[in-house]
């Protein structure tokens, strides 16, 4: 019970500190890049059944603000795609026949938002009919790298735009990553870049195709990386923009379903900040302190890199040989953690959409676990590399990782277990208990949906968007009601995946590895 309270009490001021320190950043106002300081930037889009929000993705990057000439955009889309258009295009026979063609039977054929008017077209339309119509409906259906080149071939304003186009040769997002690290002569060549003479100033910038930053996003890394040069005089090996899952273009589901997921939204929200923007500014913090390196052995964390919004130094990259797979961003994390290298936030803001289907956010957890469960492994990947941290301090994160992975499959039932018991072991503990669980949940609960419409407003997307959109939780009351089980939707993904290998089946994590 003081293990909860305790948690419970540090994740509360961890959200509080971390929100307060964005809410009042100030504003960045960068001035044209005269003297040619200006760090080169390179923004990586990798795309994959993106067909929804790709126009507007490279509408949002392209507009950001950022000295001509130094920063470029790359939509890299892959060759995957279209293998597995062609083997769903030979399941169409199959799915005409059926008596009732329902959206969830056309995920993965068509972008989710045309899922329930292909649907209802195929079902009005005579039996013997169908398939015709379904196949038309198919074939008119653009791919994602269509769209890119459509809006790389046409006339473009605001930071140049590459199409970069991956051969299907497996692996998830970190391998089109990857593939585009291989060509950045193509994307920043034109500029006047060279990597022999650049790569020191140059960063590697990753974001989720449906992301939508803040116009100052770019400046806002220029600035942190300029600062921490200052302070430490070294570029910092990350620096991290906190991405906030505020972006609700597709509303959630009714019933259950809809309830957990958008306690999923509010825990992801509180992740954001009480975990992975807290982890960063410790780590920023310890880096530059002189407390003892026993005193910090204890205190730095293993840090969470995120995918969206992440800015990697490009010699960083290339010592480390690319970005890991599963999962580039929680590799990279926890290798550069191990490291010793130095992190750095931004205090500009990226929004992206939560979940809205449960096997979505299955497959996220589980993928998660997989990249987090063996810290070892990332440590032996690196290992050849030069550390500044002592083998007892690199030994320390690992535990501490699989302690934390160690919480995430059995926290919550045990802490379940004892707040239950802690009713029959007398007033004080009951008592530690009610507040334990308050905190944790209803009491943060609300916070943050107090906290998310002005983190929202927060970010100024660049003038070549729309609005972002933001949706208040439908049942507030509910949401803080039931906030004390959001632990147990986060096992449905790890522990399935631990049955499946334990069972000898195959797991896939979603559409990325399809």
């Amino acid at each position: 019970m003081t293990g909860l309270l305790a948690r419970a009490i540090w994740a509360a001021i961890a959200v509080e500190v971390s929100a307060q320190w964005l809410l009042s950043a100030p504003a960045h106002r960068r001035p044209a890049d005269e003297d040619g300081e200006a760090p080169w930037l390179v923004v990586l889009l990798p795309m994959l059944r993106e067909q929804a929000v790709a126009a507007q993705s490279i509408a949002a990057f392209t507009g950001l603000d950022y000295p001509t000439g130094r920063a470029a955009v790359a939509v890299v889309t892959t060759e995957r795609e279209h293998t597995a258009r062609a083997q769903h295009r030979a399941r169409l026979a199959e799915l005409a026949a059926l008596p009732t063609l329902t959206p969830s039977q056309l995920r993965g054929l068509f972008p989710a938002a045309r899922c329930p008017a292909v649907a209802a077209t195929v079902n009005t339309t005579p039996p013997d009919e169908r398939l015709a119509v379904l196949a038309k409906q198919f074939d008119a259906e653009p791919s994602t790298a269509d769209i890119v080149t459509a809006l790389t071939t046409g006339p473009t304003s605001g930071l140049p735009l590459v199409h970069l186009h991956q051969p299907d040769v497996g692996g998830r997002k970190p391998g089109q990553l990857n593939f585009a690290l291989d060509r950045l002569p193509d994307v920043l060549g034109p500029l006047g870049w060279r990597e022999d003479a650049h790569a020191h100033d140059t960063f590697i910038l990753v974001y989720d195709a449906d992301a939508v930053p803040d116009a100052a996003t770019l400046t806002a890394f220029a600035d942190a990386a300029a600062t921490h040069r200052t302070r430490t005089g070294r570029m910092p090996a990350l620096i991290q923009q906190q991405r906030l899952p505020l972006l609700t273009r597709r509303p959630f589901p009714r019933g259950i379903a809809g309830l957990l997921l958008t306690e999923e939204w509010v825990y992801q929200l509180r992740r954001s900040l009480g975990i992975e923007l807290a982890r960063v500014r410790l780590h920023h913090w310890l880096t530059r302190s002189r407390i003892p390196e026993p005193v910090r052995m204890w205190l730095r964390p293993m840090v969470y890199a995120v995918g969206c919004g992440m800015a990697v130094h490009l010699p960083t990259l290339r010592q480390l040989d690319g970005f890991p797979e599963p999962m580039e961003d929680l590799g990279t994390g926890h290798r550069l953690s191990l490291l010793g290298a130095h992190f750095a936030p931004s205090t500009a803001l990226v929004l992206d959409e939560p979940y809205t289907d449960t096997a979505g956010l299955a497959n996220l957890h589980a993928l998660a676990f997989t990249a987090s469960a063996r810290p070892d492994r990332h440590a032996r990947e690196v290992a050849h590399l030069p550390s500044t941290l002592p083998r007892s301090a690199r030994a320390v994160l690992i535990l501490r990782e699989w302690t934390d992975e160690a919480a995430w499959l059995l926290g919550a039932p045990l802490l379940t277990t004892a707040v239950a018991s802690a009713w029959w072991a007398g007033p004080l503990w009951a008592g530690l208990a009610a507040a334990g669980v308050l905190l944790h949940g209803p009491i943060t609960t609300a916070r943050l949906l107090a906290l998310a419409p002005a983190l929202h407003h927060r970010v100024i997307p660049p003038a070549t968007t729309e609005p972002t959109p933001f949706a208040a939780p439908a049942r507030p009351i509910a949401l803080v009601a039931t906030s004390p089980f959001q632990p147990f939707v986060r096992l449905a993904g790890p522990w399935r995946l631990i049955w499946a290998k334990a069972t000898g089946r195959r797991l896939g994590f979603g559409k990325t590895e399809r």
